[in-house]
């Protein structure tokens, strides 16, 4: 049956209307029930948030325990096993001493494979600790402004004093003191002026016992991979002779990589103590031309940021090196200075 068009068209348009009218039901709807939906669900209490963050910090602080103490075994099982191989490279050749010699290769392979992964794995683990124990300091604090009180407070405490002290810390800058005279100062400013001396000292004394271990630490990785890349350069030798079985010593250069890039870190390097730039290869250099800015020559600092970008273990130990022994002149000059302020102090004070 057909319908005038004028009909047709009031049709479509309380159609239309329709439709309009029920989408708005139907937001509104969906709007009440998300509404009630968030009434119904407290927010977390502070309490709750930092047992959160706890738990999560342990379980990560656990992890990283069980990975360091497979990286030392793999370490430790690695060197044995290039010692290993060393030692059969010096024995008269044979097929006994060449089959032996490709299983020992063999094995110093995978177990460099499995270093180099753990390396990695625990490289990972030790950032997320750090983003760990920032955010349970921040949750410590938010309980304890909201009002945390007696035996409570007392535990808060005490575990963000342990966590700050292991979080690490945002590298700050040597800033230095004023190192001249001011010939009309009192004796009373003569000693503050002293006093900020012998501070700033300190922090010194810190960064060069920083860099004394930074560099023993690349120096000790710089043996390694040098008797890494001697391994493999043996190994790559017998290849070329006529008459044997192929040994391959890529293995050993790969664990030589991955030792050089987690050297070993300082604790006590820069910025107060922190570890979060030490950690991983290359971090000390990237905050020394922070830390130091104000310490040692833009050319020292140049001469770190260069070795951090070769890569090199031994580059790396000597640009630590000649660091420390910029950051012990630096000591010196302010020890002098000191001693100085400090005697001027005293005259001025006997005059009285």
């Amino acid at each position: 049956m057909a319908y005038p068009a004028g009909i047709r068209h009031l049709s479509v348009a309380r159609a239309v209307l329709f439709t309009h009218l029920m989408s708005r039901w139907l937001l509104v709807l969906v709007l009440s029930v998300a509404s009630a939906t968030a009434w119904a669900q407290p927010a977390a209490t502070p309490s709750i948030v930092t047992a959160k963050a706890q738990a999560d910090t342990s379980n990560l602080a656990r992890r990283v325990a069980q990975l360091t103490q497979h990286r030392n075994a793999l370490a430790k099982q690695y060197a044995e096993q290039v010692v290993a191989v060393d030692r059969l490279k010096k024995q008269r050749s044979s097929w006994r001493q060449q089959r032996e010699l490709r299983d020992r290769l063999a094995e110093a392979q995978d177990t460099a494979s499995k270093l180099t992964a753990v390396t990695a794995d625990l490289a990972r683990a030790n950032s997320s600790l750090g983003t760990a124990r920032r955010a349970l300091v921040t949750a410590i604090d938010a309980e304890l402004a909201a009002g945390a009180g007696g035996p409570r407070a007392t535990e808060l405490a005490r575990l963000r004093a342990q966590h700050v002290q292991q979080a690490p810390r945002r590298v700050q800058r040597i800033v230095l003191p004023d190192l001249e005279i001011d010939q009309l100062a009192d004796p009373e400013e003569l000693d503050q002026q002293a006093a900020a001396l012998r501070e700033s000292e300190q922090q010194l004394q810190n960064q060069i016992a920083g860099l004394e271990k930074q560099a023993s630490d690349l120096d000790a990785v710089a043996r390694l991979k040098k008797q890494h890349e001697r391994a493999g350069d043996l190994a790559r030798r017998d290849d070329d002779q006529p008459q044997r079985t192929a040994v391959q010593g890529t293995g050993l250069r790969t664990a030589a990589e991955a030792d050089a890039s987690s050297a070993p870190q300082s604790s006590d390097g820069f910025g107060n103590g922190g570890t979060s730039g030490l950690s991983s290869g290359g971090g000390f250099e990237s905050e020394a031309s922070i830390v130091l800015a104000e310490v040692v020559d833009a050319g020292t600092i140049d001469t770190l940021t260069r070795a951090q970008r070769s890569g090199d273990p031994a580059q790396r130990a000597q640009a630590a090196k000649k660091t420390r022994d910029a950051v012990a002149g630096r000591l010196e000059q302010l020890r002098k200075k000191r001693a100085e302020i400090e005697a001027l102090s005293k005259a001025r004070k006997q005059r009285r």
